[in-house]
């Protein structure tokens, strides 16, 4: 997301693969097509990440509403209240249609979006989900939101019907989180679950020196076991064991994380990091949480990465701040994309259409544009077999 307080995420894909390209960079190569941007939906403020439903057919988009502040307009804050979920309509082509672009509103800088999966007893499959209340949150002006307790971070729990608010995991300083894991979370950022239904939450950790008292950061990877979410959200802190929230400390600016479900693991990308990895993606077992410490990453220097998504062929696919993708192949060097340059792509997210392609729908979070509601997320159609 963010490499310092200039640049801020705040998960892809947009491919252009001509067809042969890679048989030069790869043992085996992708199969041949084009990949192509389909469609450009606009109208969004400062879109930081997107979410489809499970059956596909609604798209929300996350509309953080940052903004450029200061004299020479280099600090990066979100505007309290001034965030909303965007809801669209998908069809069996891929084409989306907006349809509301404020159904929910009035949110504290919306950053990360996901699904319900599985049931839990206080929350319905296919209830939404946002990450809200960053450290960077600012007023109108561009002055730092320093109460910790205004920013109201945590999680939100919506009904993606009537987006009626259905409940809310607290993350901040005193919640059941904070006490478990040894420290409030400072810029909850990205969200995914893994196939048994547990939750997992990036802590960028940025912009704890704009509180009064400034709060220590410590980023990393906040898990939280499927059958705890329930007493989580109700603050049901003793009946919660040594396993059921738990914290892997993560250097290097953690930013998407999403589950790669032929590996049955865990994935993470950094915006930033120090040599020999620098910036990474790290590919952890479902299984092996809890755990203390990384592994080697599964590739290194990967340039300021934000989202991150997996093809049916087993590509990944990461959103780079800096303005492009990278595409990441079983077999072969990385490579990235060579298409249009885009504006600080984030969170993507990737559909599988039934006609085998894949729609990757990629934010663009353009913060120097002079004016609200005027973003876009660009919608890339990738072929089968890449």
């Amino acid at each position: 997301m963010k490499a310092g307080d200039q640049v801020i995420k705040v998960g892809v894909a947009i491919l252009v693969a001509a067809a042969g390209w890679l048989a030069s960079s790869c043992a085996t190569p992708l199969k041949t097509g084009r990949a192509e941007i389909v469609q450009t939906v606009e109208g969004f403020h400062r879109p930081e990440s997107v979410v489809f439903s499970l059956d596909g057919a609604t798209m929300f988009v996350g509309n953080c509403a940052s903004d450029l502040f200061g004299p020479d307009r280099n600090r990066v804050g979100m505007v309290k209240g001034k965030g909303a979920i965007s809801k669209c309509s998908v069809d069996s082509k891929g084409r989306v249609t907006i349809i509301d672009l404020k159904f929910i509103d009035e949110l504290n800088s919306p950053l990360g979006l996901c699904v319900v999966p599985k049931a839990t007893s206080k929350f319905p499959r296919n209830t939404l989900m946002v990450n809200q209340g960053i450290t960077l949150l600012v007023d109108e002006a561009g002055n730092p939101i320093t109460d910790a307790a205004a920013l109201e971070t945590g999680i939100l729990f919506f009904d993606p019907e009537s987006g009626e608010r259905l409940g809310r995991i607290d993350l901040g300083i005193g919640s059941v989180v904070a006490d478990k894991i040894g420290h409030s979370t400072l810029l909850p950022n990205s969200l995914a679950f893994d196939g048994n239904g547990n939750l997992f939450i990036t802590d960028t950790a940025k912009g704890g020196d704009r509180q009064d008292p400034p709060q220590p950061a410590h980023p990393g990877l906040i898990r939280i076991a499927f059958d705890a979410i329930d007493r989580v959200a109700e603050g049901d802190g003793d009946s919660l064991g040594s396993n059921d929230v738990t914290f892997t400390p993560m250097e290097g600016v953690p930013n998407g994380v999403g589950y790669w479900a032929e590996h049955d693991a865990i994935c993470v990308v950094t915006m930033g990091g120090t040599p020999p990895e620098g910036t990474a993606i790290y590919q952890m077992a479902a299984s092996s949480f809890p755990r203390a410490d990384l592994p080697v990453p599964i590739r290194g220097d990967v340039g300021t990465a934000d989202g991150i998504a997996f093809t049916p062929a087993g590509t990944i696919v990461t959103s780079r701040f800096s303005g492009d993708m990278l595409a990441v192949p079983k077999r072969g060097e990385a490579f990235p994309l060579e298409i249009a340059k885009l504006t600080a792509p984030a969170d993507h997210r990737l559909l599988v259409l039934p006609d085998g392609s894949s729609l990757l729908a990629v934010p663009e979070q353009a913060r120097i544009e002079p004016e609200h509601w005027n973003q876009r997320v660009r919608m890339i159609r990738l072929p089968r077999g890449f």
